[in-house]
Parts: structure tokens; C-alpha cells; sequence
């Protein structure tokens, strides 16, 4: 351990053997190491898990990549899981994607073989820009990370009334549902949102009920969003929201999403919705 940190520590473009190899740079990379056996482990994961512990409490990791490698403004989830999902990697050592950029390399770059010639970037290679979360810093909502799930709420009958305190119809709507997941469930920076909602009929073996659809989606406003806080802001949703109105028993405790780039969401709704991309 040292008591060293840094305001800034930066990586810039970096890449593991092989033309575009993806399943080394992004997740495994070979180390040799005298005092162990050779081992895979995570080139662009280390590099963050080991930064973070060297940055200062305001400091700034920087990781230059090419066109389309970060994978934060992906429009669709194939193209998301075809990048670095840069991120997502970030999520999981407590940093926030900050901000991105284009950026020059003021350098000459060479090629991984060592040969006197620069490499592709692409058409404009973009610096990532990851932080502590502050509760101050905010992601721009175009490169914020998300994990969504559905909760299915049984629509009472007109008689049995909805709640104490709300109506039907701000149910329905869904503002109810995300104040109380946002009041209730989430920490200060995650932003909730609920784009989507269907009411559907259902037919079952001890009758048919209404049940309403909505979509939950958390966003890594302030705060940095992984599978595994987003899935245990579900169960706390299941459970606060159940106080107030009754759920769907078989359809919760499902897993939340993996997590995503907010800009494919309101395509994957229409694709899911629609079947057009």
C-alpha cells in the first residue's frame, strides 16, 4: 500500500495482442508473473481497480480509446456488448464516467508490434474521463449507465380502491410508482425513471385480472449504477411499492438488466414495442 495519490492517472489506448481483439483488451489478459502461475485477469478492469486506489479524493482516471470503443453512446445493445463497456467496468470500482471527449494524441503512435506506424483510431478517438462520485459531479444523460426490470402491479377493481395515497390514474401513468422507488429505494444520484408502461389482461387458472406493466429503469446520474446495487433497489421497490398497492407475486424477485447505455434505451423500448429498430 502507499499513501501516494495522484490528481490524475491516464491510459491511453491501450490494447493487448492481436488486430481488434476484444475478448483480450476487454477481458482477458495474460500476466506473467514470477511469483505466481500465468494468469488471465482483466486488462482494462485491472487498470481501473488498480488506479482508483492511487487517485485523490478529486482526481480524474483518464483511458483514451478509439471510435467507438468506449461503448457509452451506444444506440443498441448489440453495439453495446460489441465495445469495451468501459463504464460498466468503472461502475464496479465506485467511479462515475464523468465525461467524454474527443482527444488528439500529440504523439507518435505506434502499432502493437512494434512496427514505426501509427495504428487506427478511427474517426475521432475519445477520452474517458472517470471520478469519485462527489454527489455534485453529474453524468451527462447521454453517456450515463442504466439497469432496468419490470414490476407488474394487479390493478384493483373500481371498488376495492387503489391506495392510500395516490389515485389510479397517477398509478397508471407511473409518477407514482417512480417517486416512491426514488424517495424510498435508491441512494441521492441514481435517477429514476419509469418510460414505459401496458396494462394487459390476464387469464389464469383461478381467473383474469388487469395488471399494469412498468418499466424501472435506474440511471447513474451522481452515482455510479451496477447490477448488483441495482438489483437490490429492485427488491426494496417490490417491497415499498407493495405497501401501497398489490403486486404480481409470480413476476417479482427477477433479476434486474445487465447494465447499459441510457442512449439504447428508448430504442430497445420501440424495437421490443415495435420490432423496428
Amino acid at each position: 500500500e502507499t499513501s501516494i495519490t495522484f490528481d490524475r492517472v491516464q491510459f491511453n489506448f491501450p490494447h493487448w495482442r492481436g488486430k481488434a481483439n476484444n475478448r483480450y483488451n476487454r477481458n482477458n489478459c495474460l500476466i506473467f508473473n514470477v511469483a505466481r502461475d500465468n494468469m488471465y485477469s482483466q486488462l482494462l478492469n485491472d487498470f481501473l481497480e488498480s488506479a482508483v486506489t492511487v487517485l485523490s479524493p478529486r482526481g480524474e482516471i483518464h483511458v483514451a480509446l478509439c471510435d467507438g470503443q468506449g461503448g457509452c453512446s451506444s444506440t443498441s445493445l448489440q453495439e453495446w456488448k460489441g465495445s469495451w463497456t468501459a463504464s460498466k467496468f468503472a461502475a464496479e470500482h465506485g467511479l462515475l464516467l464523468a465525461q467524454v471527449f474527443p482527444y488528439d494524441a500529440q504523439y507518435r503512435l505506434s502499432a502493437h508490434r512494434g512496427v514505426d506506424r501509427p495504428f487506427k483510431l478511427g474517426k475521432i478517438p475519445k477520452m474517458h474521463a472517470f471520478v469519485k462520485p462527489d454527489g455534485v459531479i453529474a453524468t451527462p444523460r447521454e453517456i450515463q449507465l442504466c439497469c432496468r426490470h419490470e414490476l407488474h402491479i394487479v390493478i384493483p377493481a373500481e371498488n376495492d380502491g387503489a391506495s392510500t395515497i395516490c389515485s389510479l390514474d397517477q398509478i397508471l401513468a407511473g409518477d407514482a410508482i417512480a417517486n416512491i422507488i426514488q424517495d424510498h429505494c435508491v441512494p441521492d444520484g441514481v435517477r429514476v425513471e419509469v418510460p414505459a408502461r401496458q396494462v394487459l389482461e390476464i387469464h389464469e387458472t383461478h381467473g383474469s385480472s388487469r395488471i399494469a406493466v412498468f418499466l424501472v429503469v435506474y440511471c447513474s446520474e451522481r452515482f455510479p449504477v451496477t447490477r448488483t446495487m441495482a438489483d437490490q433497489w429492485r427488491e426494496l421497490a417490490e417491497s415499498e411499492v407493495s405497501k401501497y398497492i398489490p403486486l404480481r407475486e409470480n413476476r417479482r424477485g427477477r433479476t434486474v438488466s445487465h447494465p447499459f447505455p441510457y442512449p439504447a434505451l428508448h430504442p430497445e423500448i420501440k424495437y421490443h414495442t415495435t420490432g423496428e429498430r
